[in-house]
């Protein structure tokens, strides 16, 4: 089932929440050196958020310290030197993984360079399943939210947020019902603010996609929120665009997946749009089996809107596809699904 089945392109349960170490010692404990090498091995993700904790815990107690003693820091230091975030984020990774990047984040909130170069190195890390299902149980969509939300500005870095939500909903029900209720609509915004930019425009389509399939809410979400009008945009601004055209074929037939939302993309024009990239790129078997799919969403939200596909030329363009893939058992299977579907309302007037 292509819906939503997108494979991470560039791009989460174990390990202590929010970065915070479990069972850390207060300072009435003593113990002895059998207490530690009886202790329980701890996870590279259980490690990290052990390491961003004490490293907290060390920043908070100096200025603490310093605050005590009279010192004005702000005399001291010069607070408005930038932390170097290429050795904070290296630093974060090597010691603690995904974990560590995500901590790195948080501890640096309003640092361009840190949720930048964080945001980059998570990418391949989320193709993993475990770091998905972790990160998430971490809050990552959460900081993710907020940094998007601190720097819409920022096109690096909201294209990068973008494509990590996209592989964190991949294959997660949490993730991707957690970015619905907090990060989604950002993401529509973003391709609003950046039309021209085809890469972030194509990896929104994926990250709607991963956030569509097999979650009805965000279907509906994505579809009354203006999704359909953003999708369509981006196909008629970039018309030669081929990736980006298959990507929104892809995003159209998993969002139109529920009754509602096939009737907000026919309104908004999503029929001539499919149609039009399935004319003018015959030869890519992905867009024809896409295409078809899509226009078999929307006739299945009513007999109105089946009419109206068979009305706008879907049959000839269903039979072309047959045609130009006579091996290709999916494209006709779909073809053939989409004709009993409009078939009664082919060739009748009225």
């Amino acid at each position: 089932d292509p819906s939503g089945s997108v494979a991470p392109n560039g791009g989460e349960e174990s390990g202590a929440p929010d970065g915070s170490a479990q069972g850390a010692p207060s300072d009435e404990q003593s113990y002895s050196s059998s207490d530690f090498t009886s202790a329980p091995l701890v996870t590279e993700e259980q490690a990290g958020a052990m390491f961003m904790e004490t490293r907290n815990m060390e920043r908070d107690a100096f200025f603490k310290a310093r605050i005590a003693h009279g010192i004005d820091d702000d005399k001291v230091f010069d607070l408005s030197k930038k932390v170097d975030a290429k050795l904070e984020v290296e630093k974060a990774q090597q010691e603690g993984g995904a974990s560590g990047l995500l901590g790195c984040m948080k501890m640096f909130p309003d640092e361009e360079g840190v949720a930048k170069r964080a945001l980059k190195a998570l990418l391949p890390l989320c193709k993993d399943e475990v770091v998905r299902r972790d990160l998430g149980h971490l809050g990552i969509v959460e900081v993710i939210s907020s940094t998007i939300k601190t720097y819409p500005k920022n096109e690096g870095i909201v294209h990068f947020a973008i494509r990590v939500l996209g592989n964190l909903a991949f294959g997660n029900d949490d993730n991707r019902a957690r970015i619905g209720q907090l990060v989604l609509i950002d993401v529509l915004r973003a391709m609003q603010a950046y039309p021209q930019n085809v890469e972030m425009q194509q990896h929104a389509m994926i990250t709607l996609t991963n956030c569509a399939h097999e979650n009805d809410a965000n279907k509906r979400l994505i579809a009354n929120r203006g999704g359909f009008n953003v999708i369509l945009d981006a196909m008629e601004a970039h018309l030669g665009a081929e990736k980006l055209q298959r990507q929104a074929c892809w995003a159209t037939l998993t969002v139109a997946g529920e009754e509602s939302s096939a009737r907000r993309a026919a309104s908004d024009g999503a029929v001539g749009a499919i149609l039009a990239a399935m004319v003018n790129f015959g030869e890519n078997s992905d867009i024809q089996l896409f295409g078809l799919w899509a226009l078999i969403n929307i006739s299945l939200g009513s007999d109105a809107l089946a009419k109206f596909v068979a009305d706008n030329g879907a049959p000839e363009i269903a039979q072309k596809a047959v045609m130009m893939f006579p091996g290709g058992e999916e494209i006709g299977s779909k073809a053939e699904e989409l004709l009993k579907i409009i078939g009664k309302y082919v060739n009748r007037e009225g």
